[in-house]
């Protein structure tokens, strides 16, 4: 008797395991639009708005970014290995104009649980990211963001804390941050150094 109990739970786990569906990119993606779906149709008046929700994300990411701060060298070296990306958040004009050598764009204003969905399919992928305020001698394609006041104390605004806070609510925790100056000139004169890409380099 327990034999034929043993082996009909046996067959009840096997068949529930193999009607199980491995949940894919495409299927959040999938949940996701739903939602939107329900969202746009609600009568509800009330916006997908959250201070609060963004002061607790700030506080989370803010211990696991400063921990993933990197040198120069540390960029390069990890850009170099397979499954490593390189994103620009950059509009598109700017990145088509300029970016570093491999670097893929997805623009920050098109940010959505779908499209970086779509882009990075592996929430797990290492993502390595830098803004405007890593470049130098280019202001044309990386104007600063800093702000200066009357007092002469910059404040401190760029692309790249953003960026960090939104990949990692988004559930990309696997991310560095470049915390280095990289100088457009250099770049120009010496091959072995992070190289840079894009039109303006063809119109030259």
């Amino acid at each position: 008797m327990r034999r034929t109990v043993f082996i009909f739970v046996a067959i009840i786990i096997v068949y529930s395991l193999l009607a199980q569906k491995p949940t894919t990119s495409e299927d959040e993606v999938q949940r996701i639009e739903a939602f939107t779906e329900d969202f746009n149709t609600s009568p509800d008046n009330k916006p997908l708005v959250s201070f609060d929700d963004y002061k607790d994300l700030v506080q989370k990411v803010e211990k696991h970014r400063a921990a993933r701060l990197i040198d120069l060298a540390t960029f390069v070296e990890m850009s170099s290995k397979e499954d490593v990306i390189i994103l620009d958040t950059r509009a598109e004009d700017l990145y088509k104009k300029s970016h570093i050598k491999g670097a893929i764009n997805l623009p920050f204003t098109k940010f959505t649980q779908q499209n970086l969905r779509r882009l990075i399919p592996n929430p797990e992928t290492k993502i390595l990211i830098y803004c405007n305020n890593n470049i130098q001698n280019d202001p044309i394609h990386f104007a600063s963001k800093i702000v200066l006041p009357k007092n002469n104390q910059p404040l401190m605004l760029a692309l790249n804390i953003p960026t960090y806070i939104n990949l990692y609510g988004y559930g990309y925790k696997n991310v560095y941050e470049l915390n280095a100056v990289v100088n457009i000139l250099t770049s120009l004169a010496d091959p072995s150094y992070i190289q840079f890409e894009g039109t303006s380099f063809s119109e030259k």
